[in-house]
C-alpha cells in the first residue's frame, strides 16, 4: 500500500525465501529496501499517518494458515534440527517498525493471536484477535480495539459466526467486518456488521445482504461493498442509514483473488478498482466506469495465454433437489460440440466456496478438462458461498448428505438432457471436495473413475492431525472421540468396503490442512478391497501444489487417469498427456 504522501510503497514478499513473507519499502523510482527481518512470516502492513513508521501483523512459524511447505530448501544437506510443538506456541504478532532508526517493538496484546488488523495511522487501532494462537482460533475471533502502548485488548464485539475483511472508518469512529458461516480462513462471505469503536456492539442496517466478501469506505458514512450473486458477482454502495445502491450485477467475478469477491475505493468511492475476469477472459485489472455502469480493463498482462485458444462453451444449471431446494452450477462442454460426453463432476472445497465467473477454475482445471473433449460439471451446492446465511449452513451437521444428494441431483439432469453419457462418469475434487469425492466412491458405484485431492478420509485422524481442529467442530460437533458417533459415520475409510471405483489420489507431503496420513488411509483402504488405485505425493507440497512442475504433474495425471477409465481406447495414456 502506498504511503500518506504516496512518495513509498510498502508491500510483503518472499523475494528472499519462498514462502516466507517479510516487509518492504521502496520510494518512487527507488529499489525496495527490508523494513525489517521477522522469523514469522509478515501478513499485513498498514502506514502511520506520517508515514515514519509501519505497523506489520507477523504470524510465528508454522501457524496455521502458513504454506511452510512452500519454504525453499537451502543447502544440500537435509536441516538435522528436530521440529519441536507444544501446544499454543505458534502466535500471531502485531510489531511496530521505525523506519529511519530500524527500531522494531512488539506492540500486540500478549496472549492474543491478531488474525486481521486495521490502523487508522494514529491512536485507533482495531483487530480480530483469539485467545487460542492455532487454527481453530479463528472460528472464534472478536473485535476488539487494541492500544499499542500498553499493549492491552478491549473486545468490542463477539460474533455467532466467523469474522473477516476488517475495514476502520475513515474517522476512526466505526469499524466494518463481514460475519457468516465459513468453513475456511479467507473465504468468508456473509453480512456486513459495523461495530462501534468506542462503546462496542454491532449493527446490520442492511438485513437480507448476506453474500458479501469485502467493503471499503467510501467516507465516514458510505461503504462500497463487492458480493456474491450465485454464480456471478455484484457490486454497490450501502450507506449507515440502511439505504443500499447495487450498481453492477454480472457473470464476471470481481475480486483481487478467487476466494472472495472485494474492491477498493479511492475519491469518496469516486473511483474503483478490482481485478476482472470471466471464463474466457484472463484477469486484469479494472476501474468501473460510474456513467456505463460496467469494467474498464486497465491492464493486458494476460492478452497472450487468451489469444489463440479455443475456451470450451459455458452455461448456467439450475436443478431442484429432493427436498425441492434449488441448487446451482455451471456447465462446461467441447466448443461447438453435441453430447452425451463422458461427464467429470468437479466438486469444490471449502465448502464455503463456489463455481463462479472465474477465468480458470481449478480443483483440478476444468477447462483444460473440457478442451479434451469432456463435459465439466461445476455444481454449487448447499453449504456453498454465493446464496444466504441458511444455504450457507445448511451443511452443518450434514458433511457428505443432503450435499452429496445436490450433486448427483445435477448430474442425473446432465443424463436426462443428454449431455452425459451414464456410463462414463468422473469426479474430483480438493479439500472439501476431496472429502466428497472419497465419501462418492464409498457410497455408489456409479462413478467409472474418481481422482481425490488433499482428502480428508477419516475424520477422527483429521481432527487430531490437521491444523484446523475447529474446522469440523462446526461441521459434525465435537464428538470425535464418540466410537459410534457422527466423525466414524462420515468417514469415508469406514466405508471403503463397498468402493467399486478406481480412485487416483494426489497429496502434497507437507499438508498440514489435510494431512499426507488422510490420503494414505484411503489409498490403503481402496487397495485392500483390491479396486485399481493410486496415491501421488509431492514433495515440499502443502495444500495445493505450488512447485510448476508439480502442478503440470497433477493435471496431467489427472487427465490419464480419467481418459484410461472414460475415453475409448488410444495412444498412450498418461504419455500422450503429457
Amino acid at each position: 500500500m502506498w504511503s500518506p504522501d504516496g512518495m513509498r510503497l510498502g508491500f510483503i514478499s518472499d523475494r528472499l525465501l519462498r514462502g516466507h513473507h517479510l516487509p518492504y519499502t521502496m520510494a518512487v523510482g527507488g529499489e525496495p529496501e527490508l523494513a525489517a527481518a521477522f522469523r514469522g512470516s509478515a501478513e499485513q502492513l498498514l502506514w502511520s499517518s506520517d508515514g515514519s513508521r509501519i505497523l506489520v501483523l507477523v504470524a510465528d512459524p508454522w501457524s496455521y494458515g502458513l504454506d511452510w511447505s512452500a519454504v525453499a530448501v537451502t543447502g544440500s544437506e537435509p536441516d538435522p534440527d528436530p521440529i519441536v510443538r507444544r501446544p499454543g506456541d505458534a502466535w500471531r504478532r502485531l510489531f511496530l517498525v521505525d523506519l529511519a532508526s530500524g527500531e522494531v517493538d512488539e506492540v500486540g496484546p500478549p496472549g492474543r493471536s491478531v488474525w486481521e488488523v486495521d490502523w487508522d495511522g494514529d491512536s485507533t487501532v482495531v483487530g480480530l484477535v483469539s485467545e487460542d494462537p492455532g487454527g481453530s482460533g479463528w472460528y472464534r475471533c472478536t473485535v476488539a480495539r487494541l492500544e499499542l502502548g500498553s499493549r492491552s485488548a478491549t473486545t468490542l464485539y463477539e460474533p455467532t459466526w466467523q469474522l473477516e475483511g476488517l475495514a476502520l472508518a475513515p474517522d476512526g469512529s466505526r469499524a466494518a467486518i463481514v460475519e457468516g458461516y465459513s468453513s475456511d480462513h479467507g473465504m468468508l462471505s456473509g453480512s456486513v456488521k459495523i461495530v462501534d469503536v468506542a462503546t462496542g456492539g454491532a449493527a446490520d442496517p442492511w438485513g437480507g445482504l448476506e453474500t458479501v466478501g469485502l467493503v471499503d469506505w467510501c467516507d465516514p458514512a458510505t461503504l462500497w461493498y463487492a458480493r456474491y450473486d450465485g454464480t456471478g458477482t455484484a457490486c454497490g454502495r450501502i450507506a449507515l442509514d440502511g439505504t443500499r445502491e447495487e450498481v453492477w450485477a454480472g457473470a464476471p467475478f470481481i475480486g483481487g483473488d478467487i476466494t472472495k469477491p472485494a474492491c477498493v475505493v479511492a475519491d469518496g468511492g469516486a473511483v474503483v478498482y478490482t481485478t476482472h475476469q470471466a471464463h474466457g477472459i484472463a484477469p486484469e485489472l479494472a476501474r468501473f466506469d460510474h456513467a456505463t455502469r460496467g469494467w474498464e480493463r486497465l491492464t493486458s498482462f494476460n492478452e497472450a495465454i487468451v489469444d489463440g485458444t479455443v475456451f470450451p462453451d459455458i452455461r448456467s444449471l439450475s436443478w431442484t433437489a429432493a427436498d425441492g431446494l434449488r441448487i446451482d452450477g455451471l456447465l462446461l462442454t467441447p466448443r461447438g460440440a453435441t453430447g452425451p460426453f463422458p461427464l467429470l463432476t468437479l466438486v469444490h472445497g471449502g465448502p464455503s466456496w463456489c463455481w463462479n465467473g472465474y477465468f480458470s477454475d481449478s480443483e483440478p482445471n476444468g477447462t483444460l478438462l473440457a478442451c479434451a473433449g469432456y463435459a465439466v460439471l461445476m455444481p454449487n451446492p448447499r453449504g456453498s458461498n454465493g446464496r444466504d446465511h441458511a444455504f450457507a449452513q445448511a451443511v452443518i451437521d450434514d458433511p457428505g448428505g443432503k450435499d452429496f444428494a445436490d450433486v448427483m441431483a445435477g448430474i442425473d439432469l446432465c443424463i436426462e438432457r443428454g449431455i452425459a453419457d451414464p456410463d462414463r462418469l468422473g469426479i474430483s475434487g480438493l479439500s472439501y471436495g476431496g472429502y466428497m469425492t472419497a465419501w462418492a466412491v464409498t457410497q455408489t458405484d456409479r462413478f467409472a473413475a474418481a481422482v481425490a485431492n488433499s482428502v480428508i478420509a477419516n475424520w477422527v485422524s483429521f481432527h487430531l492431525t490437521a491444523d484446523i481442529a475447529a474446522f469440523d467442530d462446526f461441521i459434525i460437533g465435537d464428538a470425535w472421540a464418540d466410537p459410534n458417533g457422527p466423525y466414524v459415520r462420515w468417514s469415508p475409510v469406514y466405508h471403503a468396503a463397498a468402493c467399486t471405483t478406481p480412485t487416483l489420489i494426489i497429496q502434497g507431503a507437507m499438508d498440514r490442512c489435510t494431512p499426507v496420513g488422510q490420503a494414505e488411509e484411503l489409498f490403503a483402504a481402496i487397495a485392500w478391497t483390491g479396486v485399481d488405485t493410486e496415491l501421488v505425493v509431492y514433495p515440499r507440497e502443502g495444500h495445493v501444489p505450488f512447485e510448476r512442475a508439480h502442478a503440470r504433474d497433477a493435471i496431467l495425471r489427472t487427465q490419464a487417469w480419467f481418459d484410461r477409465y472414460l475415453m475409448p481406447p488410444g495412444p498412450g495414456e498418461f504419455d500422450r498427456a503429457r
